[in-house]
């Protein structure tokens, strides 16, 4: 069964399946929570299941409908999410004035998010969704494909810009037929409140630990050490658990250890150096990664400081003893605990810059100021 596939979240199935059984969808959902829980999966498979030949809250995954929404290329499922901006005219649609490369780039997102319904579709050069995109949101509500339900997901709807905001806000005054909107957010503040009272809210869950373990270990070829680790470290989000099983663990050691020698120092040029380097990806999900990767860094100086041999970056043991020796009363508890509070603040509308500049503060009060 294919909602085998969404980890967790059974009270938002349970949602969703009454408003199925009940044939009481709204026209507009908001699925809003925690980064990497599964919004954007749960939405595909609402749009797989509205569509199966068989009417089953269960789609067979078989019948022609299911199968073109395995590949995300059905007719009625639409996906909508932050692109390249090239000025586009009042009637062109959202990719007219792509280039060949950036459109050959989206259909390859969106092939990796049909095999992997948690993956994230990054379009370089993209950080807003457009009004065209919006605008396109009409388009295929026009447009009929025999039976079903048309779908549109838009994924991290905060990035709308004004204009596209706006003229969604007119699409939700306006229901069309059977279109369903899916809006997906980690910072549901960022929507305008005309927009959220548009809405029917769902809450996503926290993902627990066990809920992580337990869908990395349907992965193929991942080891039982690795598993545990990132189900350990990725603070509830699943996404972020599958790319360090899948890419060879915990991102970026090497800067992990600059960082931490330049919080140490407390030589504020070298310190914002190295929070610029950190930031230049402007990935959001990539600097959350980064932090995880720290918060581990962290977890093994405990960890030594406890008594324990294991570590998660045994690869770095000598760095690591030295730094535990050197600073054997640090708070690396407290230091866990600020980490992952940052964290948590990465999806909101959040200064970077400056939410790095005062963890960096609090990791050395952690570090030289023990007891404090």
């Amino acid at each position: 069964m294919a909602w085998d596939r969404i980890i967790g979240q059974q009270r938002i199935k349970q949602l969703l399946q009454r408003m199925y059984s009940n044939n009481r969808i709204p026209h507009a959902l908001l699925f809003h929570g925690p980064d990497g829980v599964g919004k954007e999966a749960v939405a595909l498979e609402f749009a797989r299941v509205l569509n199966c030949a068989a009417g089953e809250w269960d789609a067979c995954g078989t019948c022609p409908s299911c199968r073109a929404m395995a590949k995300l290329q059905h007719p009625h499922l639409k996906l909508v999410f932050a692109l390249p901006a090239r000025g586009e005219d009042q009637d062109d649609s959202a990719v007219d004035k792509l280039s060949s490369d950036e459109v050959e780039e989206i259909n390859a997102q969106i092939a990796e998010k049909a095999a992997n319904p948690y993956h994230r579709i990054v379009i370089p050069k993209a950080s807003i969704i457009k009004i065209s995109s919006i605008r396109d949101i009409r388009r295929e509500a026009s447009f009929r494909a025999g039976s079903g339900r048309t779908v549109v997901v838009i994924c991290e709807a905060d990035r709308m810009n004004p204009q596209a905001a706006n003229a969604l806000l007119k699409t939700l005054e306006e229901p069309s037929g059977d279109l369903l909107l899916i809006l997906t957010t980690s910072r549901r503040d960022a929507l305008l409140p005309t927009i959220l009272s548009r809405c029917q809210l769902l809450r996503f869950d926290m993902l627990s630990e066990d809920d992580i373990l337990a869908g990395l270990q349907r992965l193929p070829d991942i080891d039982r050490d690795s598993i545990v680790a990132a189900a350990h470290l990725a603070a509830g989000n699943y996404r972020i658990a599958m790319e360090m099983v899948h890419e060879g663990g915990l991102l970026g050691r090497e800067e992990v250890l600059e960082y931490v020698r330049a919080v140490v120092l407390n030589n504020p040029v070298r310190l914002m150096q190295r929070i610029q380097q950190i930031l230049d990806q402007e990935d959001r999900q990539t600097l959350a990664r980064f932090l995880v990767s720290v918060a581990s860094w962290f977890r093994d100086v405990l960890a030594l400081q406890e008594g324990a041999d294991r570590l998660i970056n045994s690869d770095f043991r000598d760095s690591i003893e030295k730094f535990a020796v050197h600073y054997p009363d640090a708070r690396c508890s407290e230091a866990v605990s600020e980490i992952e509070n940052s964290i948590a603040l990465i999806p909101k509308n959040v200064h970077l810059v400056t939410m790095m500049i005062v963890l960096s503060q609090r990791l050395r009060r952690c570090i030289i100021e023990p007891g404090a």
